[in-house]
């Protein structure tokens, strides 16, 4: 394999490990985004009409429980409260530059320079006049003639031989210019493309934690929209049951079944829970939500579960 071939196949192995790698990034930021604006949006659904709701079917009711409320989370340094990640800026992979042009530009001005310095040569042993008026093609004829002379012995038999033998050796010492410069820029190159893919390794891996973070944090949120919306679930069929309760058996608590009794109870449990929910701001910590925030949405998640054991007898 050619340097130049070695070269592109870096260079793109490179930029496939960065696009992978951002592709990826930036799809779970996606998802990560779109399941914190849900659960934003199930926040307020709440705080509009679900706490309403649940604060009057428990309204009238006399000699209610009273049940310890959930102390609100928050957290100090508002740094650390989740918000919306913004994509990546892609990591910009260039293929270093082949050098084509300057090994061009250098191999035709050697050969120009070689070219005119043996006309300059010629015209110099030929004792001509290098006064610019003076200079016309005759005055290259005879240049150039003086390396003809060498070759035939014969002084302006082959002008002509002189020019060919000049452009032939200029060309010579072009192409040999034009050939270092390549070699020498191939291999500067390949060195600039190793480093190319040394430093999107580094990247991929500086930003690995990223990835981590976004990955647990979405899916800490599912679990967390999860249990929020089966206890919003769960709230508004006890707040049916309970109007219906309070139309069959009255407002005193203690006058009610104990089926009905447990009902209120959810209720008041359930509601509690969703006004820690809206008020509670969620915060990161390390690579994931915090632990208190976690533990919160795992005690909906118990409670909810518990519900769910009674009514489906699970």
């Amino acid at each position: 394999m050619s340097k130049l071939q070695q070269i592109q196949s870096i260079t793109q192995e490179a930029r496939e490990l960065v696009e992978e790698f951002e592709k990826e990034l930036n799809e779970n930021i996606q998802e990560f985004n779109a399941t914190l604006a849900e659960f934003k949006s199930l926040k307020d659904a709440i705080a509009l009409s679900h706490l309403e709701e649940m604060k009057e079917a428990l309204s009238e009711i006399k000699n209610i429980p009273q049940i310890a409320s959930t102390p609100i989370i928050e957290c100090e340094d508002k740094e650390r409260i989740v918000k919306e990640i913004e994509p990546l800026e892609p990591f910009e992979i260039k293929e270093p530059r082949s050098g084509t042009f300057g090994a061009k530009f250098w191999g035709v001005l050697t050969a120009l320079i070689v070219f005119f310095g043996f006309g300059a040569v010629g015209a110099y042993f030929k004792k001509l006049n290098f006064d610019p008026n003076m200079i016309d093609l005759k005055f290259f004829e005879q240049a150039y003639g003086f390396y003809s002379d060498l070759f035939t012995g014969t002084s302006g038999a082959a002008p002509a031989l002189g020019i060919a033998f000049s452009v032939l050796v200029a060309f010579i010492f072009g192409y040999l210019v034009y050939y270092l410069k390549m070699h020498a820029a191939a291999s500067s190159n390949l060195e600039r493309a190793k480093a190319l893919f040394e430093s999107a390794k580094e990247y991929v891996k500086q930003q690995q934690p990223l990835l981590a973070k976004v990955r647990n944090l979405k899916e800490s949120l599912k679990k967390a929209i999860f249990a929020i919306k089966g206890s919003k679930l769960f709230a508004d069929e006890m707040s049916a049951k309970v109007e219906r309760i309070k139309f069959f058996e009255g407002d005193d608590f203690n006058n009610y079944v104990q089926n009905s009794k447990r009902d209120i109870e959810d209720l008041l449990i359930l509601n509690d829970k969703l006004i820690a929910v809206v008020h509670t701001e969620i915060f990161a910590e390390d690579e994931d939500l915090a632990r208190e925030v976690k533990q919160f949405f795992d005690e909906i998640k118990e409670v909810v579960e518990k519900i769910k054991g009674r009514v489906y007898g699970g």
